[in-house]
């Protein structure tokens, strides 16, 4: 089937001509503003002005008559809402205008699978970077689903910002990568990781602060990459432990960064697993990916009435079935992404020896300070939990100057590849995560690996990434968190998670307003 794919959701208006076999052709154009960030406006100005010609000439180019088409496959979304109504227009009137089928697909599927085609990788963990998007996506029961992402503004945005305070044109991101080989400095910044979930906002206040108080324009980019790149390899490298994948593929325009990609390939080396990256012409915003993914989409789900193919700017790739990927096997470690385990014997009890792992794709000062911040954080909750009589290992001695410490062995397996994943059990993990929070105490990495079960009964277990604030939104990311991990991993994942709602509510005074706080932090999460 020849296919017609057609992207405009952002500052890129594309079009592509091919098949299972060939792309015969891609043609894009990218608004550039003189001044300025991207207006959407003026973009869907650009768009409305170029896309009969882009489609036109990609047609052309193709050497494929337009007759011979045979699908017409468009960005639905996410994206900015006057872009993506020219795009949807435009592939409209040539669906009409050929007599054939029409598909509207999600922006952030076609990444993946022109990601997938171009490189071969079957069955990946996908970190996925541009200037709107920031996500960690793997394949899992028949979705592809969203296990990171970041929490207020995408990687690129961030950079283009920076960049942009500078007076430096759009796109800024090529602008700070090449400020940042000259930087020396490593200066502090925040580093705002969430489990597998990311913030950038803090990052480019305090740069700017930074760039106010005389710093360089080289050390403030040299120091903004080391964090915030770091940040996206520590949370891939989480996904990987978690997912039990054993490949990454890179998309989106930030993965074209050499100082990225030369932290993922460490990362991966480490790990013994591949990196697979995404040929620069297809990680930019282009008609391809799109047609690609409309052309799965055709063979295994069909097409769309007209009236079905309404634009929608939060449109996530989680919403999206994906039967056409088959899964690998998934491979668990013995060890997590930033430690290593143990089983010694401690005063003749069962125990395990737990070592904080330096990460050489990591600046040695940020690394220490890092692991030493962890494990003390770790240590503090398990000890208060345990006052508080919530299961977890109790901490039998501590070792600060090697950054490791022995705790009790809890034998059991991670609820994600648990089979007793029931009712009874979601109460009782209810009961402890309100238990726990009415103490003011929050995890920071609540999800099914971190939630052993022993005899049947849940244990929690890593709360390294946790606080002791008792801030509602702290509260409320870690049942963000609990809920798309058990929609990710448990067949009855949404079932659970209302189970143990209940029960967190019964618990927890304040359980409510936790759970409204939950929602609104699903509401204005990244989309893409």
């Amino acid at each position: 089937m020849i296919v017609l794919g057609i992207e405009g959701t952002a500052h890129t208006v594309g079009a592509s001509i091919l098949d299972r076999e060939r792309i015969y052709s891609s043609v894009s154009m990218t608004f550039r503003p003189e001044k300025g960030g991207i207006n959407p406006r003026e973009a869907a100005e650009f768009h409305f002005n170029n896309i009969s010609s882009i489609i036109h000439d990609a047609i052309r180019k193709s050497g494929i008559h337009e007759e011979k088409i045979g699908l017409v496959a468009f960005s639905r979304g996410p994206g900015l809402p006057p872009s993506l109504k020219i795009t949807a227009t435009a592939a409209r009137a040539m669906a009409i205008r050929l007599n054939v089928p029409i598909v509207g697909v999600n922006h952030p599927l076609g990444h993946v699978e022109i990601g997938r085609r171009e490189t071969g990788a079957a069955d990946p963990v996908m970190l996925y970077v541009s200037g709107g998007n920031t996500q960690i996506i793997a394949h899992k029961n028949g979705y592809y689903r969203v296990f990171g992402e970041t929490l207020d503004i995408g990687i690129g945005n961030m950079l283009d910002k920076l960049a942009r305070y500078m007076d430096f044109p759009f796109p800024g991101g090529p602008k700070i990568e090449e400020l940042a080989l000259s930087g020396k400095k490593l200066l502090r910044l925040p580093y705002s990781v969430m489990g597998m979930d990311t913030a950038f906002s803090g990052m480019y206040t305090a740069a700017v602060n930074h760039l106010k108080a005389g710093e360089t324009m080289e050390d403030i980019s040299y120091s903004v990459q080391e964090h915030a790149f770091s940040m996206l390899v520590e949370t891939l490298e989480r996904a990987i432990f978690t997912t039990g994948k054993r490949s990454i593929l890179l998309a989106g325009g930030v993965a074209r960064n050499k100082n990225l990609r030369s932290k993922i390939e460490v990362m991966a080396k480490d790990a013994g697993i591949p990196v697979f990256e995404t040929p620069d012409e297809y990680c930019m915003d282009n008609g391809a990916m799109i047609g690609q993914a409309g052309l799965l989409t055709m063979e295994h789900v069909g097409p769309q009435k007209m009236e079905d193919t309404r634009i929608d700017q939060f449109y996530r790739i989680d919403q999206v079935r994906a039967p056409w990927v088959t899964e690998d096997e998934t491979v668990y470690e013995d060890r997590g992404a930033e430690s290593s385990v143990k089983e010694v014997v401690f005063h003749g009890f069962h125990a395990i020896r737990k070592v904080r792992i330096a990460k050489s794709y990591r600046n040695p000062e940020l690394d220490a300070m890092i692991r030493n911040t962890r494990m003390k954080r770790e240590i503090s909750l398990l000890v208060a939990m345990k006052r508080e009589n919530i299961p977890v290992p109790s901490v039998f001695s501590v070792d600060t100057g090697n950054l490791e410490f022995t705790m009790e062995r809890i034998g059991g397996k991670p609820v994600s590849i648990s089979p007793v994943q029931g009712k009874e059990m979601a109460h009782e993990l209810g009961i402890w995560i309100g238990k726990m929070h009415a103490a003011s105490m929050c995890h920071g990495d609540l999800t099914m690996n971190n939630i052993i079960l022993r005899r049947g009964k849940p244990v929690l277990i890593d709360p390294s990434m946790g606080t002791l604030s008792g801030l509602v939104q702290d509260m409320a990311y870690d049942l963000r968190l609990l809920k798309e991990s058990a929609e990710a991993f448990l067949e009855n994942g949404n079932e659970f998670f209302s189970y143990f709602i209940e029960s967190y509510r019964e618990c927890f005074s304040h359980g409510t307003d936790v759970v409204k706080e939950m929602e609104k932090v699903e509401q204005r999460r990244r989309y893409a």
